[in-house]
């Protein structure tokens, strides 16, 4: 089930706020936005996608540069465990398998988490603006 948060004028209020106050660094626009926790080291991103129900699809991603490296490497990794399977070599594509499910089940916590964080930090703030 994917985390969405709707459009609404007083959760752009509250995303604006969660910039001022330095929870969050990024940019919001219209159709979309992105934050990155201000948080030491933090390689990730929240991007928010405007989806045709008028919510926004929350997604979870790497920074630019380590976006990029990332699928780099991933098709390098892949072109590398065909050529020693062909060759009959089994160890290595065995362990970067290994390595690669350890990273994606990392990846995949993480995302957990830092939604969690964000929606958590958002309903706060909607409870701190009734009170």
């Amino acid at each position: 089930m994917r985390q969405t948060i709707t459009k609404s004028q007083k959760n752009k209020q509250i995303l604006n706020k969660l910039i001022i106050d330095g929870y969050y660094n990024g940019s919001i626009s219209p159709e979309r936005f992105e934050l990155t926790r201000n948080h030491f080291p933090n390689n990730h991103r929240i991007i928010g996608i405007l989806n045709d129900d008028g919510n926004y699809d929350l997604k979870f991603d790497f920074t630019y540069p380590l976006s990029i490296l990332v699928y780099f490497l991933l098709g390098f990794v892949f072109l590398i465990s065909i050529i020693f399977l062909i060759k009959g070599v089994w160890g290595l594509p065995v362990i970067l398998i290994i390595l690669g499910l350890i990273i994606f089940i990392d990846f995949k916590l993480k995302e957990r988490k830092e939604i969690t964080l964000f929606t958590d930090t958002i309903l706060e703030l909607h409870k701190n603006e009734f009170d």
